[in-house]
């Protein structure tokens, strides 16, 4: 497998309120999360991996390959990777859009390992701002956020190890080809989460034959920000390297669609750090803002 040689991580700063938003819907219950991380008016997707992109690039070795992983791409029709790429200067890289599911970075992981093998380095991006329509919003939690991963054959920081994989074809989260957001089933989700994750842990204990230790201490923050998509596994990942040191082993873990994915990454020198931690805490925005820049942003980019 490869290495990840430098990496970056993009929060946006402003923060609205869940609990105000749940009641302003109509939703009852206790907000799963404190504050949602929200993108301005002027930011998307791209610019959001723009920004974590700018971060990973820097001081090192122009990428070969830019690959993009997002759920929520500002253009149809077109190559959020390639976009990226010429907004980066990087006009002779070769661009690879990976779709599916909230945990598919790890599937560009594996793209970008077999691509570095014998070639340049690779870029590989994960961005994501889901926006439900006003009845839902409250359930995607609209939250957004990218990482960014400079992914080489040799000479990181940390060495991308084994993955194990489990899935079943279940519909817990779903779209219709005629429809434009999603559907899910939170009682399929729960169960076919605990099943999955729980065979590709075994899977990944087995392949390294090292136990599955407890989450690292700040790396979880739906509770604080909200659901960040495909980029959760990316800011998690970003702020475990931020907080490990050499020989320590990380599991990036992620599930979307019925699949879990595990991978062992060991810590083989000491990164800089993505500062991801520190950008958590952002200004709050009141109700009606948050209501003007997120209503459309489900049909049209911005």
């Amino acid at each position: 497998m490869g290495e990840i040689l430098r990496y970056g991580a993009y929060l946006p700063q402003y923060r609205a309120p869940l609990g105000e938003i749940q009641k302003f819907y109509g939703r009852p219950g206790r907000p799963r999360a404190k504050a949602l991380c929200t993108p301005a008016l002027d930011e998307d997707a791209l610019t959001m991996a723009y920004e974590a992109s700018v971060a990973a690039l820097d001081g090192g070795e122009q990428p070969g390959v830019v690959i993009t992983v997002s759920q929520s791409p500002p253009f149809g029709l077109r190559k959020l990777s390639a976009t990226l790429a010429r907004t980066l200067g990087l006009d002779t890289a070769t661009a690879i859009d990976v779709g599916g599911h909230s945990g598919s970075l790890l599937d560009a992981f594996a793209v970008a390992s077999a691509l570095t093998t014998d070639g340049p380095a690779a870029l590989v991006v994960a961005t994501d701002h889901l926006v439900s329509y006003e009845d839902r919003v409250c359930d995607t939690l609209s939250a957004g956020g990218a990482a960014a991963f400079v992914v080489g054959a040799s000479g990181g920081v940390a060495r991308l190890g084994a993955q194990a994989r489990a899935g079943q074809e279940v519909y817990d989260v779903w779209r219709l080809g005629t429809e434009p957001e999603a559907r899910y089933r939170l009682e399929v989700l729960f169960d076919a989460y605990a099943t999955t994750t729980k065979a590709a842990l075994a899977g990944l204990e087995k392949a390294t034959e090292r136990v599955a230790g407890e989450q690292l201490e700040g790396t979880s923050f739906v509770g604080e920000i909200g659901n960040l998509g495909a980029a959760s596994v990316g800011v998690a990942l970003a702020m475990g390297l931020d907080a490990a040191a050499p020989g320590d082993h990380l599991l990036a873990l992620g599930y979307g669609g019925g699949e879990a994915i595990a991978q062992d990454v060991e810590v083989t020198g000491t990164p800089r750090s993505s500062g991801a931690a520190g950008q958590l805490a952002g200004e709050a925005i009141d109700l009606s803002t948050y209501y003007r820049w997120t209503r459309g942003r489900q049909a049209e980019p911005h």
